[in-house]
């Protein structure tokens, strides 16, 4: 095959040259489609499946009070500040999505150290400070990883990855492990995403 010798919809075989060895394609418009990549291998798209995953004052929230416009992971101004006023605070967006998946967002501790990430059956706290797992609950058969991954100043990409249908994914500013009560208290979140697959993607 030549790189070059392809129209839209057809790729052009350059042995035989009669147009007997050429086939057609066609492009993927969803999540399934794949690609080879600048090392030659092949991977799977991807796209965040979160509508507004980095503006949360358009989520839901329990007792939140949100500062937009915080240092980021990234060097931007598009961090922010969430603090907890009432107990088991949070911030949550819905979603429909049946499959392999994984939520990530980006956190720092505030005053906080802790933080608990939800995809509908499963929960997962994550150390701030120390940049360590904490305790999970939620149904074992859907649970399939977690990671905590520091980037640097503080930050941290925290994941959850199952095997489930999820109709809601939470972030919980959290007083300690396994614990999200409390009425005051901070922690800085950035760039949430719900992706395909087993790893959380480039955000």
């Amino acid at each position: 095959m030549i790189p070059s010798g392809y129209e839209d919809g057809t790729l052009g075989s350059l042995k035989p040259t009669d147009g007997t060895g050429d086939f057609t394609f066609s492009r993927g418009s969803d999540i399934s489609a794949t690609r080879v990549n600048a090392n030659g291998y092949i991977e799977k798209g991807y796209e965040n499946l979160l509508l507004q995953s980095n503006n949360f004052s358009q989520w839901t929230t329990n007792g939140i009070d949100e500062t937009s416009g915080q240092e980021g992971y990234d060097g931007s101004n598009d961090a922010w500040l969430i603090e907890k006023t009432n107990v088991s605070t949070r911030v949550e967006r819905s979603i429909s999505y049946t499959g392999v998946s994984t939520f990530s967002v980006y956190a720092k501790a505030g005053t906080l150290n802790w933080i608990q990430l939800n995809a509908s059956n499963v929960a997962k706290y994550y150390d701030l400070e120390n940049g360590v797992l904490g305790s999970t609950s939620g149904t074992p058969s859907m649970r399939i990883d977690f990671q905590i991954e520091p980037v640097g100043n503080g930050w941290y990409r925290c994941s959850i990855t199952t095997n489930q249908t999820i109709g809601i994914v939470r972030i919980y500013p959290a007083r300690a492990n396994g614990d999200n009560s409390g009425t005051s208290g901070s922690v800085y979140i950035q760039d949430a995403m719900l992706n395909q697959g087993l790893v959380a993607y480039p955000y």
